[in-house]
């Protein structure tokens, strides 16, 4: 469900290289999709933190602002608004009248339907309308939502698009399909070089009251579609004065300017594996016999590493202990609050070294790992 400016892809258009590179010294990643050139390689410049709908009076204005989301979806009459608190527009108008805002920098890019899948609407039916959004507007991505009916590689071929969004509620749902969409999603996203967006819900209820363990499930999905590479959160069914998506928010702030940047190599799992998910591989250079953990690895522009590490878990707190080779001589974590690199202590053992840190329930954090590459390849 219910992007800032995208700009032609030059840096990293070499994706399909990429995403061969390294999480084993020396070995590429087995399993990994290659980037395809049907579709027009794009970046997103900001990370998304959004919301289905647009705040209703004034009050819920500045709720909405408060609470840290920076793109929204809006009709024209609401850019105003939009100028006013700083946030980008996903607009939702047709192609014929979008020409008035094709100069706009509040606009984001162009809302054109959400799941089509649950509403049994053929993807061609879009075709038209894609192909004028972008022609009309070079620079942003016209946009379709999709949810665990949708095909992403049937919608991709078929429709070209330069974002690839979906969304399914594990917490009004059930969670078994969770991790298998994400894999989905993912790997149809990198095949075609395009951003990930995922849709989570702000409230695991759909109404009464809310459940004490709100925050850690919500977190839970947040930190799991972020390791799985996502550039974009959007929230569905918020409740202005419940505060877990905006504490979360404030994270996502400080981590979103690094994550936009970097481009994911790989994600896997500790024990016990999700189904039609991957156990962290015997050779990778990051390992880990801490059980319920999510390991996604990235990769910036110059080659540096970096881990999204999440605890899986949403029940309880746990230490992840990571063992790194001695040929890394850096590890640093992103603090979510002053949004610097702190360095993290390693413990040598031998030909390995360690590092420890206490996760709260479905919680997450983000390292940036120096490895000499020499000494790497030798494992």
């Amino acid at each position: 469900m219910k992007p800032e400016r995208l700009v032609t892809m030059t840096r990293r258009s070499v994706l399909s290289v990429a995403l061969l590179t390294t999480i084993a010294g020396g070995s590429t990643v087995r399993g990994e999709p290659n980037a395809t050139s049907h579709v027009r390689a794009w970046t997103m410049q900001t990370f998304m933190i959004s919301h289905w709908g647009f705040p209703k009076d004034e009050k819920q204005l500045k709720q909405f602002s408060r609470a840290g989301f920076n793109t929204v979806i809006a009709v024209p009459e609401e850019l105003p608004q939009c100028r006013k608190h700083g946030w980008k527009a996903l607009l939702a108008v047709s192609a014929d009248k979008a020409e008035a805002y094709v100069d706009d920098p509040v606009v984001w890019g162009y809302h054109v339907f959400d799941e089509p899948g649950r509403k049994n609407v053929p993807y061609k039916t879009f075709v038209e309308k894609m192909q004028a959004f972008h022609k009309l507007d070079p620079a942003r991505p016209a946009y379709i939502n999709l949810n665990e009916q949708d095909d992403p590689e049937a919608f991709i071929k078929i429709l070209k698009p330069r974002v690839l969004s979906y969304d399914y509620y594990q917490w009004w749902s059930k969670p078994e399909p969770f991790f298998p969409l994400l894999e989905k999603f993912r790997r149809a996203a990198l095949r075609a070089d395009i951003p990930l967006i995922c849709w989570v819900e702000a409230v695991v209820v759909p109404s009464g009251t809310i459940p004490a363990d709100n925050e850690a499930k919500i977190r839970h999905s947040v930190y799991a579609a972020l390791a799985y590479g996502a550039k974009g959160i959007q929230w569905w069914a918020w409740r202005p004065y419940n505060d877990d998506a905006a504490k979360i928010n404030a994270q996502l702030k400080v981590l979103g300017p690094v994550l936009i940047e970097l481009r994911s190599v790989g994600v896997f799992h500790t024990s016990p594996i999700p189904k039609q998910t991957r156990r962290l591989p015997a050779e990778s250079w990051t390992q880990s016999s801490t059980e319920n953990l999510i390991l996604g690895f990235f990769k910036n522009d110059e080659g540096h590493d970096f881990l999204l590490v999440a605890n899986r878990d949403w029940k309880a707190a746990r230490t992840a202990v990571l063992m790194f080779p001695r040929s890394v001589s850096s590890v640093t974590m992103l603090d979510r609050t002053t949004g610097k690199w702190a360095e993290r202590p390693l413990t040598k053992n031998g030909d390995r070294q360690t590092l420890s840190h206490k996760l709260a329930p479905g919680d997450g954090m983000l390292l940036r790992v120096i490895r000499d590459r020499a000494q790497g390849k030798k494992r």
